[in-house]
């Protein structure tokens, strides 16, 4: 890796550089003779060691890095800002069933349905659950379906939830049935 010491020095390689990412943008400024002479202008932090480096006085911090999460708004506020997560699918031998459980997190509001959904192939398996507030989220209660009801298989299984109009769906998780 370039730049990198082998030995115990700490200071940095003479191969070492420092790289921005800002993209420079060619504005106009007029100069005192009356023409009008190109200057660049980076977005970037600044070099100017007076501002401390910085390009703003922000300090929120950002995302954890790798969460694939942004600090940029919902593109519509008036989606549901909740959302759901099935935490457990699985075969239970001791029952045979396959059973579901989820969770909503970002609202607390229990008077939504929580809808489990199982699908293999053309065939689609539904089970409502009970809603129970948390301190954070939203419980939805396990639900099971019965071997008689889900062919052996891997199935997909997926939770809504509705509140009114609003809802949210989860990503799938695939489960196998015996």
């Amino acid at each position: 890796m370039a730049g990198c010491s082998g030995g115990d020095d700490a200071s940095p390689s003479p191969s070492a550089s420092r790289t921005t990412s800002a993209t420079a943008t060619p504005t106009s400024t007029a100069t005192s003779g009356g023409t009008v002479a190109p200057t660049d202008v980076a977005s970037s932090p600044s070099d100017d060691p007076s501002d401390g480096g910085e390009a703003s006085d922000d300090d929120t911090p950002g995302p954890f890095p790798g969460s694939g999460a942004t600090n940029e708004p919902d593109a519509d506020p008036t989606d549901f800002a909740a959302t759901a997560v099935v935490t457990y699918a699985g075969w239970d031998t001791g029952t045979k069933t396959l059973q579901a459980g989820g969770l909503v997190s970002g609202t607390t509001d229990t008077s939504g349905t929580c809808r489990f959904t199982a699908t293999k192939g053309g065939v689609t398996r539904t089970a409502t659950s009970a809603a129970a507030a948390s301190a954070s989220s939203v419980n939805c209660a396990q639900v099971a379906f019965p071997a008689s009801q889900v062919a052996s298989g891997t199935w997909s299984v997926t939770l809504t939830y509705a509140v009114g109009s609003a809802s949210t769906a989860s990503d799938p998780m695939t489960a196998e049935v015996p």
